[in-house]
């Protein structure tokens, strides 16, 4: 197949280059712009849950029980005077509050099709005004609470516009900012967009830099790099085609794609374009040379692709919405790239004729004349396979261990730029009001018994007050027998309580709890949990269920259903969910690579071997990246998006040198012993492979340049394993264990894999 490849394109390279130009083209002309996403799109997803988990049942519950206040997301408008708020700013904050009640009515004339707000303020809601209104008087909040998700683009269109309306006459010496979930999706989703355009533009300086090292060749530097930057602009493009057909794409997945492809990408075209100078140094004929070098390495690089396209399949079994998105996206993305590496890079090499080497062409000694670090590796390797298989698991076996032991931390708050808006206003929010008032979180109690006669609902409110504020950790509770918690003394409870905290219909009371931790950090979340399980066994204590309740949170005793909505019981059901997608999906990556390479190999020890090095220089690298980031650089711990996305990126990439290698010793297997097979594959493939693996970790790592702290920790740890891999496993362990397994009484099966031709 490959051979016929070559030969096509060896006769026909204009038409390979004209088709992917006209691909390139028409994507390019047909993708729509970000702004034309938001705009057109009908529906973008209300949670990263699926619809049956514990949160969106709450949600859906606080919806049709307390329809003003139930939101997926908070956006908090501060306004903040040194010497008081005068008349002219409540002025101000009521012309204002009119203005985004307006805004919110569901006329696409007005705000664009966005989605329609409820706006709690001090002038609107005079009950309010204590809470909203600082004891010091100089600040003041106004709450939007809306339908959508704080990490979409319809959010951040949402906070942009209502930053505008604020703007609008904002009286002179009134700062203010916009936090909440809204402000920090909104500034989350401005830092993705500029680390998406600083890091392209940091990886192909890195690419020009790294490959004119490697060729010392101006033409041969540029083809692998054109021919990948023309597939990422076609793989981007096609992204923004099926995010106007409703895939969710971010400018994460983006990311990602752009460090992914230009490392995938220029490493398949150099595996072809090193052996075909190899060919062409050996040979007169170079249409033979063409031909060959595609022929010898077309396989490994599908085979290569495959495991790596095959894995990030394997995230679409998550439930997690991200993980699911970005297993689909890259996958397609690493399809293009693939094609790309075998089509349009021989294409442009082929039109670049004699001068592609140049100014290299006299160069046609024979390659490996000259000793160097590959002919040491590839004497001790032969010499002592043993030694140094044990050399090198004694190297891995610490690090792996501290990173099978790694703590994950989920505060998204500590990922928004120092100096955004929302970081600003979360400072102003503690200043005047309190850590916990920001995100608070409810607990929805659902019974007939909890919404009946006043005197029943507020005694009921008080025990579970007082139940709640004797949880360690918990600031204070605002509920029916305390309407504005401690400050409650200030306004009368009453009837103008009740629709805060008891709904008739559905028969439902509320609990709003404020913590003394931020909403994301391990003691929030024990926090939470500890609150829940106390209020589940007071509701079982004979609270009968409400007959439209149907559904309980996990956890609920027998008894009334209890739930929560916010972002501490939002980030705790996450957790749950990913930590169940965790391990589906490192099991599944783990079965399909294995397959893949069994299939390649056709040896169970030599495919063992291979999956279970690349696993160890996971473990490694999530070990040194912990010890790095927390002992070093000062951060409370490792994200815990970087276990998955790390797992299935090393574990497949992994692969790609190992089967590059392999390849080669098979090769080489057919015509030399098997010692000798194994050093010339070391010798000939070692310039080739480092060279790739520092162009793959150049680009993983240029992740570290965008800023924002996890996409900073998968850079460190994409760049580390992808470099211990490059340098250790690949010429070291896997030609070691491959000599071994030849003379531990495997010959039969040593024969069938070396004369299998495969």
């Amino acid at each position: 197949m490959f051979d016929w490849l070559g030969a096509s394109v060896w006769r026909h390279p204009w038409r390979w280059v004209t088709a992917w130009a006209a691909l390139t083209v028409l994507l390019g002309i047909g993708g729509p712009s970000l702004e034309r996403i938001v705009r057109l799109r009908r529906i973008e997803p209300a949670s990263l849950l699926p619809p049956d988990e514990p949160y969106n049942i709450a949600v859906d519950l606080e919806r049709r029980a307390f329809p003003e206040l139930a939101s997926r997301t908070r956006t908090v408008l501060i306004f903040e005077r040194d010497n008081g708020l005068d008349q002219a700013d409540y002025d101000y904050l009521a012309d204002l509050t009119r203005r985004l009640q307006l805004a919110a009515e569901p006329r696409p004339e007005r705000n664009r099709g966005l989605a329609g707000w409820r706006v709690q303020s001090p002038v609107s809601q005079p009950y309010l005004r204590s809470r909203l209104v600082s004891s010091d008087g100089q600040a003041a909040m106004i709450v939007v609470h809306s339908d959508v998700n704080y990490v979409t683009h319809r959010c951040r269109a949402e906070v942009q516009r209502m930053e505008t309306l604020a703007r609008a006459e904002l009286p002179e010496g009134l700062r203010f900012e916009v936090t909440g979930e809204g402000g920090m999706g909104r500034d989350l989703a401005d830092a993705a967009a500029a680390a998406y355009r600083r890091t392209t533009w940091v990886t192909i300086t890195a690419l020009l830099v790294i490959l004119a090292c490697v060729y010392r060749a101006p033409l041969a530097a540029l083809v692998p790099l054109l021919a990948v930057a023309a597939s990422v602009y076609a793989a981007i493009a096609a992204l923004n085609l099926l995010a106007l057909a409703g895939w969710a794409i971010s400018d994460t997945e983006k990311t990602f794609a752009v460090v992914l492809l230009f490392g995938s990408g220029v490493d398949f075209s150099l595996f072809w374009m090193w052996r075909y100078r190899e060919e062409w140094l050996a040979a007169a004929d170079s249409r033979q040379a063409f031909v060959s070098a595609l022929g010898a390495t077309g396989p490994a690089i599908v085979t290569s692709a495959a495991t790596t396209i095959f894995g990030f399949v394997m995230l679409t079994s998550a439930d997690l919405l991200p993980s699911h998105n970005a297993g689909r996206a890259l996958a397609l993305a690493l399809v293009i790239s693939a094609a790309a590496a075998v089509t349009l890079v021989p294409a442009i090499s082929r039109l670049m004729g004699g001068a592609l080497f140049w100014p290299r062409r006299a160069e046609r000694s024979a390659p490996g004349s000259r000793r160097g670090l590959w002919d040491a590796a590839a004497d001790a390797v032969t010499r002592r396979p043993a030694v140094v298989l044990v050399a090198v698991l004694l190297v891995l076996v610490g690090p792996a261990w501290a990173g099978l032991r790694v703590r994950y931390h989920y505060d998204a708050l500590g990922v928004i730029p120092a100096g955004s808006s929302a970081a600003r206003g979360q400072a102003a929010t503690r200043r005047h009001f309190g850590a916990g008032e920001l995100f608070s979180w409810s607990c929805l109690i659902d019974s007939p018994a909890v919404a009946g006669e006043p005197q029943t609902d507020r005694d009921r409110a008080r025990e579970l007050t007082e139940l709640c504020l004797s949880v360690d950790g918990v600031q204070d509770v605002w509920s029916l027998f305390r309407p504005l918690g401690r400050t409650s003394g200030r306004v009368p409870a009453g009837a103008l309580a009740r629709p805060f905290y008891v709904s008739d219909d559905p028969p439902c009371m509320r609990l709003e709890i404020m913590l003394d931790a931020p909403p994301f950090s391990d003691r929030a979340m024990g926090t939470c949990r500890r609150v829940l399980e106390r209020v589940r066994q007071w509701a079982g204590r004979g609270l009968e269920p409400a007959s439209a309740a149907g559904r309980k949170a996990p956890g609920s005793t027998d008894g009334a259903p209890v739930h929560a909505t916010g972002l501490t019981p939002y980030i705790l059901n996450i957790k749950s969910v990913s930590d169940a997608d965790q391990r589906r999906v490192m099991v599944l990556v783990v079965a399909v690579i294995g397959l893949i390479v069994l299939i390649w190999v056709r040896e169970l020890a030599m495919m063992v071997c291979m999956v279970a090095a690349t696993l160890a220089v996971y473990a490694a690298a999530l070990g040194v990246t912990d010890a790095f980031f927390v002992h070093v650089v000062g951060s409370a711990g490792i994200d815990w998006k970087v276990k998955l996305f790390l797992f299935v990126v090393l574990v497949a990439v992994g692969q790609d040198y190992n089967i590059f290698v392999v390849s080669r010793i098979r090769q080489e297997r057919r015509r030399q012993p098997p010692a000798e097979a194994v050093r010339r594959a070391v010798v000939r493939t070692g310039s080739v492979i480092s060279s790739c693996g520092l162009i793959m970790a150049a680009t993983l790592g240029s992740l570290a340049a965008t800023g924002l702290s996890l996409l900073q920790q998968l850079g460190f740890a994409f760049a580390f394993g992808v470099l211990l891999d490059t340098f250790v496993v690949r010429p070291l362990l896997v030609p070691a264990f491959y000599l071994l397994s030849r003379r531990r009484g495997s010959d039969g099966v040593a024969r069938l894999w070396d004369d299998s031709g495969l």
